[in-house]
């Protein structure tokens, strides 16, 4: 398991090699380290596939900075169960999908409450999705289910149907409010939640999000941000904001009350306090995953967590992952990290509880 203040890197394949591929699906741990590709053998050993070698890890680690801790074999991750295998049924306490609401500034937003098998209480977590939200993540949400978690998916305000205008602020709100409902009491006795036990993890801008409302809530139990974009520097490189605002004005369909030029504005205002770098004071001691991609957003995250160990965060995980925004053909490489951080929380913040 990896631990506190860790780093590791999954990249590509040299040769085009999928994701690890294993023969034991019942297994509670499969052993085929995540960073290399390597697949399982009819031995149920771990057999690396031609073209991939320790040197090309290596090589990946030295020009993403992370040293030789990126290679260390002992940081090797295994993929677990819940991504390949699913729960036992528990007939009196079965997984479900729950049609849920709750009320964010006047505005009722539904929800999608994934429930986990098991008298629990479990663990809850709050999937943030980004900006429109084309990707919403419902495998990684599956897979944190099979590992013992609740899971939240929604919709912000002015966003895919939902009622009321977007904004970045009243997506701030909306978060706020979804912590809130899953914390309530009624709410917490009905689905089996810990309300103590309240995870936001979140992609893109709801990497973002993630990091405003956990710098900001010490009740949280952890936060996950993947490939956060920093709308505090938006608009600092005249170049990326325009590719940024170009690629926005086609995307926003989803959207309602606002434009893209709207929302720089927005993020101008602002200013420096959406900066997430400079949130590392009120984050430096929460349970916290970083998850960087080869994207747009990768040098802010990767100030923010050399930000975060230069303030000594105690329990930071940082791992960067060769891939797109949407980690589209790194998605078991994904989860295997998000299940891997969840699992390594404190045993009053794991979400399995059967």
């Amino acid at each position: 398991m990896i631990g506190t203040d860790s780093s590791w890197v999954v990249p590509q394949s040299s040769r085009g090699h999928g994701p690890p591929v294993c023969s034991s699906a019942t297994a509670q741990r499969i052993r085929c380290p995540l960073r290399r590709h390597w697949r399982e053998n009819s031995n149920g050993r771990c057999q690396e596939p031609p073209g991939e070698s320790v040197t090309h890890v290596i090589i990946v680690a030295a020009i993403l900075g992370l040293g030789p801790l990126a290679a260390d074999p002992a940081l090797a991750q295994q993929v677990p169960a819940a991504i390949v295998a699913d729960p036992l049924a528990d007939k009196e306490f079965p997984a479900a999908l729950a049609v849920v609401s709750f009320s964010s500034h006047g505005v009722d937003l539904d929800a999608t409450l994934y429930l986990a098998s098991g008298r629990g209480p479990h663990g809850a977590v709050v999937l943030l999705h980004g900006l429109p939200g084309y990707e919403v993540n419902g495998d990684l949400a599956q897979a944190i289910r099979r590992a013992g978690w609740n899971v939240l998916l929604f919709h912000y305000r002015g966003m895919w149907g939902a009622g009321g205008a977007f904004s970045f602020s009243s997506a701030i709100e909306d978060t706020a409010e979804a912590v809130r409902f899953l914390r309530d009491a009624a709410t917490a006795t009905k689905y089996r939640i810990d309300p103590r036990r309240v995870i936001l993890i979140g992609h893109s801008f709801g990497g973002f999000l993630a990091g405003y409302e956990g710098s900001r809530n010490p009740d949280l139990a952890g936060i996950a941000m993947i490939s956060a974009v920093n709308l505090g520097r938006l608009n600092a490189d005249p170049r990326e904001r325009e590719i940024r605002l170009k690629r926005w004005s086609t995307q926003l369909h989803p959207v309602r009350g606002v434009t893209a030029s709207e929302l720089f504005a927005e993020a101008a205002r602002h200013g420096t306090g959406w900066d997430y770098v400079r949130w590392t004071g009120a984050l430096r001691g929460r349970a916290l995953l970083i998850v960087i991609a080869d994207d747009q957003n990768r040098t802010d995250m990767d100030a923010l967590a050399a930000a975060l160990r230069k303030n000594g965060s105690a329990a930071l995980q940082h791992a960067a992952v060769e891939t797109d925004h949407n980690f589209s053909d790194r998605r078991i490489a994904l989860q295997t990290i998000v299940l891997g951080w969840l699992e390594s929380l404190p045993s009053n913040a794991r979400g399995a509880k059967n």
